[in-house]
């Protein structure tokens, strides 16, 4: 049995998968890795084309249909169990597969490593493009509870290099954890995410998670992967930008990602982290209820419906609050 087990997702995405699974192709055999991939469509071509090009892939398809992002990864993880290791993946990733295996060799010689990540760059898919534009450099979090992906839009010179490893989080589009942490993280062996968050910000909670566990999770310099980034907010992190990128969002994404924000609040939030976090926190959420109200009512009734009904699912708390609060600016 391989330590590696490769978990890729796909949602009618073959234009993606077929520049992004020779990437797969090339970690199966070098690292080695298994690779299974959940098709969340049930697309017919989609699984025609891996029994084609990819026969040595797992494809599954769940009997509930689209399960979502977060849910999909965990069952990949219960269907396959066993492995040191998760790569957790997006079709819309092209991996550097020589830097991945690097990443896979030094959680071996580093045990204290429970997820990493590399430099995440954009990926022009329109024009075939891999770029010097950061597409994340982790997860940054503010004392308020915003968070966003560092450098994001910006050109790498190395600016944040030297501070690659303060930041909060990993984002989801693509990273590494030891599977040794995942139950710690809900109680059960498979389940990586909150499987109440169908799509968006479920990073953040796993990240927020890793965080009260005191897990090591580590940024390296080298450029692992380019991510087919489609919605983004490159014009910084201001009420005026904030809300021009939600213009830019759809329906159901402004839904998924504002109920999910108050699910992480309720499983993460520590009233130990003192009055100022506090009262930054209560005024931000105020500023953008205010604003989803007049105009998206839709997602604020969501949310405030999952504020008041739905329970919070408390992370464990092994390390104090002003230890997790240390990563917040």
């Amino acid at each position: 049995m391989h330590k590696v087990l490769i978990g890729a997702l796909s949602f009618n995405d073959l234009p993606f998968l077929r520049e992004s699974m020779p990437m797969l192709e090339q970690l199966r055999q070098s690292l080695p890795a298994d690779v299974a991939v959940m098709d969340t469509a049930g697309n017919d071509e989609i699984r025609d084309f891996f029994k084609k090009e990819y026969p040595h892939f797992h494809y599954m398809r769940h009997p509930e249909g689209n399960i979502g992002y977060g849910r999909a990864h965990s069952e990949l993880l219960r269907a396959f169990p066993g492995y040191k290791y998760y790569l957790a993946h997006t079709s819309d990733v092209l991996m550097e597969p020589a830097t991945v295996k690097e990443f896979v060799q030094r959680m071996e010689k580093d045990e204290t490593l429970s997820m990493v990540a590399g430099k995440l760059y954009h990926w022009d898919f329109k024009e075939n493009l891999r770029t010097r534009n950061i597409d994340s450099l982790g997860i940054e979090a503010e004392k308020r509870h915003h968070f966003y992906d560092r450098g994001h839009g910006e050109e790498d010179r190395g600016q944040y290099d030297e501070i690659l490893n303060d930041v909060f989080g990993i984002s989801g589009a693509v990273f590494l954890i030891r599977t040794q942490v995942i139950p710690k993280l809900h109680g059960h062996a498979w389940e990586l995410f909150d499987r109440r968050m169908w799509m968006y910000k479920e990073d953040i909670d796993l990240s927020y998670r890793l965080r009260w566990l005191g897990e090591k999770i580590h940024i390296f310099p080298e450029v692992w992967g380019w991510h087919a980034r489609t919605v983004s907010n490159s014009g910084g992190q201001g009420v005026k930008s904030l809300a021009k990128a939600q213009k830019e969002k759809r329906d159901y994404a402004r839904i998924h990602s504002y109920k999910n924000h108050f699910l992480l609040l309720k499983n993460n939030f520590s009233w130990r982290y003192g009055l100022p976090t506090l009262l930054k926190t209560i005024f931000f959420e105020i500023l953008k209820a205010g604003f989803m109200l007049l105009r998206h009512p839709s997602v604020f009734f969501a949310g405030f419906k999952t504020l008041l009904f739905v329970p919070g699912r408390s992370s464990d708390r092994r390390v104090s609050a002003a230890e997790v609060l240390s990563y917040f600016k």
